[in-house]
C-alpha cells in the first residue's frame, strides 16, 4: 500500500512465485489483464506510482526473485508511466477485448450495435429452448466445470483447475465479487453452457464462458452472454471484459460482433536476479514449472540474456510512504 500521511491513496498486488528455476515476483496471481497499480483519484498519480514500482523492484530483490513483473491496466492506460518506472528488460504487448455498456445497450438494455448475425442468434437464444439457470451450488458448479473439461480438451488447451471454481463460490461469491451463470435446455432441463464472471468495481471479466458443442445450433452462448451483459449493467458495471483471445480467430468475431474493442496492455518484466536458468530453459519447463503464471515473452526462453545495466533506482517522493500487503 502506499499512503500519503495516514491515507491509503495507492495499492500495488505483489505474488511471489516459487519454481524449479527460481523464484518470480508478479503483480497479478493468475492469467489475465488485471493486477496492476491502483491509484486514488484524487492523488497526484506519478508519485504513487513511483512509491510503488520502487517499493515492489526492492520486495523482489529482498525476497530472492530472479524476475518482476507488473502489468499495466487495459482500461485506464498506464503502461507509459509504469514503463518508466520500472525500466523493463523484457515487455510483452497483448490486447484484450472489451464492451463498453455505455455504448453497448440503449435505454430499454436493447444493442444498438448488433450485426445480423448477432440479430439473428440472439432471436434463436431466445426462442424458448433454454433457460438460465443462477443457483449458486456446488452441484451447478461441479456439472459445469464438467463442460469446461471437456471444452478445452477438445481445443487442446489445459483446463482451469475445478478448485479454483469450487473455492470462488465458497470465498468471492458470498462477497458479492463473482457470480456464476448455467444455460439449461428447458426440455430436459440438462446444463449446455455456463461461465463464470468476476466483478471488481466498474469491470467485470467474464472468465471461460464454456459450452457443450454439439448443443451449439441453439446459441447458448449468445444467450449466456446477452444475460450477463445486461446484469452487469444493471449493477453498474461500464466495462464488460471478455479477456484475450487471439485476434484472427472466431472468440475475437464473436466478441466484436457486439461492439467490442481491444485494449491494449503490458507486460513488464525486470531481471531482479539470477535470469539466466529462465532463458537457457524451454516453454515446456517453464509451462510446467510456472501453471497459470506469466514468466517470459516466449521469443526470450532459449535466448541469452540482456547485459545488466545497473541502472539507478528512482528515488522516493519524501511525501509517500511504502507498506506491505499480503504477498
Amino acid at each position: 500500500t502506499c499512503r500519503e500521511g495516514s491515507r491509503v491513496v495507492g495499492v500495488l498486488p505483489a505474488y511471489r512465485y516459487e519454481g524449479p528455476l527460481g523464484a518470480i515476483l508478479v503483480s497479478c496471481a493468475q492469467a489475465g489483464p488485471l493486477g496492476g497499480v491502483a491509484c486514488h483519484a484524487e492523488a497526484a498519480t506519478e508519485p504513487v506510482y513511483a512509491a510503488l514500482i520502487e517499493r515492489f523492484l526492492e520486495l523482489a530483490v529482498e525476497r530472492g526473485c530472479a524476475l518482476a513483473t507488473l502489468i499495466s491496466n487495459p482500461f485506464w492506460p498506464d503502461a507509459d508511466l509504469c514503463r518508466a518506472r520500472i525500466e523493463p528488460d523484457f515487455e510483452l504487448e497483448n490486447v484484450c477485448q472489451v464492451l463498453d455498456l455505455d455504448d453497448a445497450l440503449d435505454g430499454e438494455g436493447q444493442f444498438v450495435r448488433a450485426s445480423s448475425n448477432l440479430r439473428r442468434n440472439l432471436r434463436k437464444a431466445h426462442s424458448g429452448k433454454l433457460r438460465i439457470d443462477d443457483e449458486q451450488s456446488r452441484a451447478n458448479v461441479e456439472e459445469w466445470w464438467t463442460i469446461h473439461d471437456e471444452r478445452h480438451r477438445e481445443i487442446g488447451a489445459v483446463p482451469l483447475p475445478r478448485t479454483l471454481f469450487t473455492s470462488a463460490l465458497e470465498e468471492m461469491v458470498p462477497r458479492d465479487r463473482a457470480r456464476f451463470f448455467f444455460v439449461r435446455k428447458i426440455d430436459g432441463g440438462e446444463m449446455i453452457a455456463g461461465g463464470f464472471y468476476v466483478c471488481h468495481g466498474s469491470v467485470m471479466d467474464a472468465v471461460m464462458p464454456s459450452l457443450r458443442t454439439r448443443h451449439a445450433n441453439l446459441a447458448p452462448n449468445f444467450l449466456l452472454a446477452s444475460h450477463t451483459i445486461r446484469w452487469a449493467r444493471e449493477r453498474g458495471v461500464r466495462y464488460y471484459n471478455w479477456q484475450p483471445s487471439p485476434p484472427d480467430g472466431g472468440v475475437a468475431r464473436f466478441k466484436r460482433q457486439w461492439g467490442s474493442r481491444d485494449h491494449v496492455y503490458a507486460y513488464l518484466t525486470r531481471i531482479t536476479g539470477d535470469e539466466e536458468p529462465f532463458l537457457r530453459s524451454t516453454v515446456e519447463e517453464i509451462r510446467a514449472g510456472y501453471p497459470w503464471h506469466y514468466v517470459l515473452p516466449f521469443d526470450r526462453v532459449g535466448q541469452p540474456g540482456p547485459q545488466k545495466s545497473g541502472r539507478g533506482r528512482s528515488t522516493r517522493h519524501s511525501a509517500w510512504s511504502v507498506g506491505e500487503g499480503a504477498q
